[in-house]
């Protein structure tokens, strides 16, 4: 039995933002990184690899399709997804950046007026929706012909260095600018800025591909809150069960767990420490017993990053090495090299 964790946010970025703040001393993790393999490899956006690992390759995944499967209700069969996330758009200097709906705390009043707003003037569009507040799409009876970059690429970065490629731009670009100008002129801008908060003046379109694309289960089972990920695995055709805890089970297991993602993106330090002891107490701990146990042969930590992706490895045969002593998270990412300058 193999077990692979998959903890985005994990690699908390010591060499911009210092050594973690102090916290009390995690009990699991730190044996574990003591028994451990590790290596450093180029940042790649959680999604993306993601997709990799169920055998979606190439730049037409279709991650509007599955995102949108991985949510909580329905998914209707018989038309193309494309997602459009709201998201806050602002100058610094003479660059137009963006900023994802992670940092607008976009309440669920907010989104349904929105909505339904923008059904009423696109109508001609698709038929747009909001399963979560920030999280939104278009339901097209066409799949769309442009190549649409994902928003974890874009999000903090010079927009104009990611505009939508291909055929049929130009009719994207004029929906884009059109839903940018509806929205800054809406009721609900008006009151957050009013209230001091961003306004959500512009989506991002994206996630366009064929969504008939053949997917494989790269475990026996998986273990997914994340909609994307829970997407994938119903496209796989396999049963997805909740992450919120170790579940001893035959065969491989794939589980991704994301409650330390956000907290690092926005380097809310408090949050993210309070999410790490709960990830020790849930699945470091437990998944240390196994091995020790030998219910699980080797496992593998995944820690997809903005700078990098760290991969660690531990194996139930390597448990027996007393002399290894506990290796604290901070040392192991101060030993994270100088991220590519292409990976900002």
């Amino acid at each position: 039995m193999q077990f692979h964790l998959v903890v985005p946010g994990l690699a908390w970025p010591t060499a911009a933002f210092g050594k973690l703040p102090a916290a009390a001393p995690l009990t699991a993790l730190p044996v574990l990184l003591g028994h451990a393999s590790h290596a450093w490899r180029p940042a790649v956006a959680l999604e993306t690899w993601l997709a990799g690992e169920f055998g979606l390759n190439g730049g037409h995944t279709p991650y509007a399709h599955l995102r949108r499967l991985g949510e909580a209700t329905n998914t209707p069969k018989d038309v193309h997804w494309l997602c459009c996330d709201p998201v806050h758009l602002h100058f610094s200097r003479d660059r137009l950046l963006l900023a994802d709906a992670s940092s607008l705390a976009i309440t669920r009043a907010e989104a349904d007026i929105l909505m339904t707003g923008i059904n009423e003037t696109f109508a001609d569009i698709g038929r747009f929706e909001a399963p979560t507040a920030d999280r939104w799409y278009v339901a097209l009876p066409d799949e769309p012909k442009p190549f649409f970059h994902p928003i974890a690429d874009v999000s903090g970065r010079p927009v104009q260095l990611f505009m939508p490629e291909g055929d049929e731009v130009a009719r994207w670009a004029r929906l884009s600018n059109e839903l940018e100008v509806w929205l800054y002129n809406h009721p609900v801008n008006a009151a957050r800025q009013e209230a001091g908060q961003r306004t959500i003046n512009g989506v991002w379109l994206w996630g366009a591909g064929p969504r008939d694309a053949p997917a494989h289960t790269p475990a026996s089972h998986i273990q997914a809150d994340q909609p994307f990920a829970r997407g994938l695995a119903r496209h796989a055709g396999i049963e997805v069960q909740a992450a919120d805890r170790y579940r001893e089970q035959p065969g491989t297991t794939l589980a991704i767990v994301d409650s330390l993602q956000r907290p690092a993106l926005h380097m809310d330090s408090a949050a993210w420490l309070a999410a790490i002891e709960e990830l020790d107490t849930n699945w470091f701990a437990p998944l240390l017993a196994a091995l020790k146990a030998k219910q699980i042969s080797k496992l593998r930590i995944s820690a997809p990053g903005d700078k990098h992706f760290l991969h660690i490895e531990v194996s139930a045969s390597g448990l027996w090495k007393f002399w290894r002593k506990p290796r604290p998270l901070d040392t192991l990412l101060a030993s994270a090299p100088a991220p590519n300058p292409q990976n900002p």
